[in-house]
């Protein structure tokens, strides 16, 4: 586990970079927290860092937003389960969004454990102030190789700048 105090925006920002830097592609990453604590701006960050220009937006009503990315991976997926929590998980098809040529991004995974990969790395934001967040960084038990090497890689990282 990695415990990370956030004292501002751009702490959440470079936290994501920094994950962005080591990720590989077939990576899923779980975002959990209350409204504003910081998963959309996380993955924000995280998309910007991978090259994507365009604006990242929750995509709160559609469920899932695809980007195409130039390198590393063939897309990126933000997935935001908010609206599900009353149910509807049965009638997306999320085999489509993980697969090892995409890296995924789960915003609200409570509502759609049931429907996700066992392999991820789970960012859990807590808000402690107006600008102040605690993060906590998992790994799945059920973790693979891949998402290993890469909280191995994210945790060096982490202790670099912490």
């Amino acid at each position: 586990m990695i415990n990370f105090t956030s004292h501002n925006l751009v702490d959440t920002q470079n936290l994501a970079k920094i994950l962005a830097r080591v990720i590989q592609p077939g990576s899923l990453i779980l975002l959990s927290g209350p409204l504003g604590s910081g998963k959309t701006a996380f993955t924000q960050a995280f998309g910007r860092q991978l090259g994507i220009d365009r604006a990242i937006k929750s995509p709160t009503y559609t469920i899932a937003k695809e980007y195409e990315l130039n390198q590393l991976a063939d897309r990126m997926v933000h997935i935001d389960a908010y609206r599900l929590e009353e149910g509807g998980a049965d009638t997306v098809d999320f085999d489509l969004f993980f697969d090892q040529q995409t890296i995924s991004l789960v915003e609200w995974p409570q509502y759609i454990m049931d429907y996700l990969p066992k392999n991820y790395i789970k960012i859990a934001f807590e808000l402690v102030e107006q600008n102040q967040r605690q993060i906590e960084i998992t790994l799945s038990p059920k973790a693979d190789n891949n998402h290993q090497i890469i909280f191995q890689k994210f945790e060096d990282h982490i202790e670099r700048i912490d």
